[in-house]
């Protein structure tokens, strides 16, 4: 059963992914090309396009959320005795995204891979 999702700023993100993605494994124009539908139905099936895909909007919006809390950069609220700061939570962010384990860092990752299977034999690889 194919990937579905309902939320329509969710279904935004994964077409803008799955074209993303199509244009770095060069999938635009083949029985391969991924199509994100209205509806949220991710095609064709796939495992490994899927989750190529889900991974793209990961670092999408993971990127948006580091910018926004780079513009907010964090608060310091004192009253009284109790304080509040909200300056790690950036820190925190901005250090997550630009480490190994984060998903744009999968992403680069997995794409290398899934361009070298689709070289196969041919010794061409899709840039």
């Amino acid at each position: 059963m194919p990937a579905r999702f309902s939320d329509a700023q969710l279904i935004i993100v994964l077409q803008k992914s799955a074209r993303r993605v199509n244009r770095r494994l060069g999938l635009f124009g083949t029985d391969e090309e991924i199509v994100v539908s209205s509806s949220g139905s991710i095609t064709p099936v796939d495992g490994t396009l899927e989750d190529l895909v889900l991974l793209q909007s990961e670092c999408m919006i993971m990127n948006i959320d580091v910018n926004s809390a780079i513009s907010n950069a964090g608060v310091v609220v004192k009253d009284g005795e109790q304080t509040v700061d909200s300056r790690n939570t950036t820190i925190a962010r901005i250090n997550y995204l630009n480490s190994d384990a984060n998903p744009c860092a999968e992403l680069e990752r997995q794409i290398k891979i899934e361009q070298m299977n689709r070289a196969g034999d041919s010794g061409k690889l899709v840039w």
